[in-house]
């Protein structure tokens, strides 16, 4: 499927079938492997979809879209699929120098070292990080929090997050350099939050703060990827980042293997990574492709009905209006991609600033991760480490509010 929608992606249409029935054979396969929770899910998005594509048949629509079903979110499977081989390139210790192990500077090490891993190997730094700081199971308050955000935050900038996919697909023509202009700064906002509250808060203890012995030397793979993403991007402006991301995770990967190992070991690991660490997307591939035949019929019921709003433009004040309901939403338990698509075809008519549109979604879905109670994130906190569902809100409170204020403010500059 990966192959498939890259190919597709450089311009070879006929492929695009080939990643969309891949798509849904791997989805056919691995629903054994979802909990019933998940099934459910599932369920409630296809639903949605044809109950939406239902009003639009009887407001005259004549076609069935199955090539949008099957392909509205192929992209954003492929990148996912893709970018789980980094995995087998990433290593967060290693042999290198360790940070000292107590103190402000092992909590900002730590805080940088769980960002900058998380931004290539998502949530499984999250785990690995945690794992070796948590003490009886358990991490306190400045220990969670700072994974957290640090995770989080990544989310930001960098392509290799689920985020970045779906908010470069839900806010069309929106320029990667574009919206990094807006949202680095952010990021860098929250780090220095982050930073600031346990700095000078007793209750933070950064004197005795237990760290993680990072390799920073890792982070030379990591440095590579972006690098030739946009040199990739500059040679080939008309493919999308998602294609370059998914094809150029591959292409390293076999790179640095073979040149670390030798040609026959590297595709041996490849192909035992692809046959029993990759089925294990299971539950991201259900979400994706239910979400993606919502997201079609939703877009096929706007298109159709063309839904008006009393509003003359994307103004700041609109912009920001959406940002708090948004968050507000994924605050209250509503995942992100679900709010981003029925907002992208909500808004579609008010021709809004792609990069700004997109630079929303980001932050809804970083932000709303912290902040919402159940999100992905802090349901893998309670239940891995002990931390309760009322402290994943508390916590992150003032954090969430001093965010949205962050974003808001370089709305109004990026519209003023």
């Amino acid at each position: 499927m990966i192959v498939a929608s890259v190919l597709s992606g450089f311009g070879l249409s006929d492929f695009l079938w080939v990643a969309g029935f891949s798509a849904l054979s791997a989805l056919v396969l691995l629903w054994s492997r979802n909990r019933r929770a998940q099934r459910i899910q599932c369920f409630v998005f296809v639903t949605i979809g044809f109950t939406c594509l239902a009003f639009a048949w009887s407001h005259g629509y004549d076609g069935f879209p199955i090539k949008q079903m099957l392909t509205q979110n192929h992209l954003l499977i492929s990148l996912l699929s893709a970018v789980s081989f980094l995995r087998l390139i990433t290593d967060t210790r290693g042999a290198g120098r360790q940070i000292p192990r107590t103190g402000k500077k092992a909590f900002l090490q730590t805080l940088t070292g769980i960002h900058f891993f998380s931004s290539v190997i998502n949530l499984s730094a999250l785990i690995i990080f945690g794992d070796a700081l948590a003490k009886k199971g358990k991490l306190n308050r400045t220990t969670a929090t700072s994974l957290q955000r640090g995770f989080s935050l990544a989310a930001l900038w960098s392509p290799f997050f689920a985020a970045m996919g779906t908010c470069l697909l839900y806010a069309p023509g929106t320029k990667l350099p574009d919206l990094w202009l807006l949202s680095i700064p952010l990021c860098l906002f929250g780090l220095a939050i982050t930073w600031t509250e346990y700095r000078f808060s007793q209750s933070g203890r950064m004197d005795t703060f237990e760290g993680y012995p990072v390799n920073f030397r890792a982070l030379l793979v990591p440095s590579l990827m972006v690098v030739c993403i946009l040199a990739a991007n500059s040679l080939f402006p008309d493919v999308s980042v998602l294609v370059l991301v998914s094809a150029l995770s591959l292409i390293v990967t076999a790179l640095v293997a073979t040149f670390r190992e030798s040609f026959f070991r590297a595709i041996r690991t490849v192909r035992n990574f692809s046959c029993t660490r990759l089925p294990d997307m299971y539950a991201e591939l259900g979400l994706f492709f239910s979400t993606g035949v919502m997201a079609t019929g939703i877009s096929v019921l706007v298109a159709k009905t063309q839904p008006t709003l009393d509003a003359v433009g994307f103004t700041p004040g609109i912009a920001i209006a959406l940002l708090a309901i948004l968050l507000l939403l994924a605050v209250a338990g509503v995942h992100a991609i679900v709010s981003i698509v029925a907002a992208s075809a909500i808004v579609a008519p008010l021709n809004p600033e792609p990069a700004v549109l997109a630079f929303i979604f980001l932050v809804t879905w970083s932000v709303g991760a912290t902040g919402g109670p159940i999100s992905g994130l802090n349901l893998a906190m309670q239940s891995r480490y002990g931390v309760g569902m009322l402290q994943c809100f508390t916590w992150n409170l003032r954090y969430t509010i001093g965010m949205f204020l962050g974003a808001s403010a370089i709305i109004l500059v990026a519209l003023g």
